[in-house]
C-alpha cells in the first residue's frame, strides 16, 4: 500500500501542518497516513501515484518552506507575506530538487481543489511561478529563501491581505 506523507498545505478552517497534524484552532489532533491522503486533492493523489519516489522530496520542500515561513514571520498566515514567501520558497526548493515541470505539475494539482476561491489560487499560482524561476537557479536552501525574500520585498509576489 502506498502512504503519502502530509503535503497539504490548508483546506479552509482546518488546516494540516506538514509533521502529520491536523490542527482546529488551538486543538492538535494526530492524523494517520490514510487520513492525510485522503486530504489531498484528486490531482496531487494522481501525480503521487504516477510519481511515488517524488513524496519524499514533497514532504521535505514543506517542512524546510514551514520552518522558514516561521523564522522569517513567525507565523504561517493565509493569503499574506508568509503565505506568498511559503509558497515561493517551496516551489522553488521543488524546482530544484525534482525539477522544474514536476513542480510545476505537482504545485498546480496542489491548487486544483475546486472550492479553493479563484483569488487565493491565482495569487498561490502565480507565486509558485516566481518560485519555480528562483528554483531554476539551482541553489541552496538559504539562497532560494532569500530570493523569494527577495521578490517579496521586491512586489513580485501576489498577496491579498497585506
Amino acid at each position: 500500500m502506498f502512504r503519502a506523507p502530509l503535503i497539504a498545505m490548508g483546506t479552509g478552517r482546518r488546516t494540516l501542518s506538514p509533521v502529520g497534524l491536523t490542527f482546529h484552532g488551538d486543538e492538535v489532533v494526530s492524523t494517520s497516513a490514510y487520513q492525510q491522503w485522503m486530504h489531498l486533492t484528486d490531482a496531487e493523489k494522481k501525480y503521487l501515484t504516477s510519481h511515488p519516489h517524488h513524496a519524499f522530496a514533497i514532504r521535505a520542500a514543506k517542512d524546510k518552506a514551514f520552518a522558514e515561513t516561521v523564522t522569517r514571520f513567525s507565523r504561517n498566515g493565509r493569503n499574506d507575506k508568509s503565505d506568498a514567501f511559503r509558497h515561493c520558497y517551496w516551489t522553488a526548493l521543488l524546482a530544484r530538487d525534482i525539477g522544474h515541470a514536476n513542480a510545476q505539475r505537482f504545485t498546480t494539482a496542489h491548487e486544483s481543489d475546486p472550492n479553493n476561491p479563484a483569488n487565493e489560487k491565482s495569487m498561490d499560482l502565480h507565486n509558485n511561478a516566481v518560485g519555480l524561476s528562483i528554483g531554476l537557479s539551482m541553489a541552496d536552501d538559504a539562497k532560494l529563501s532569500q530570493q523569494c525574500m527577495n521578490a517579496l520585498l521586491a512586489g513580485r509576489l501576489q498577496v491579498i491581505t497585506p
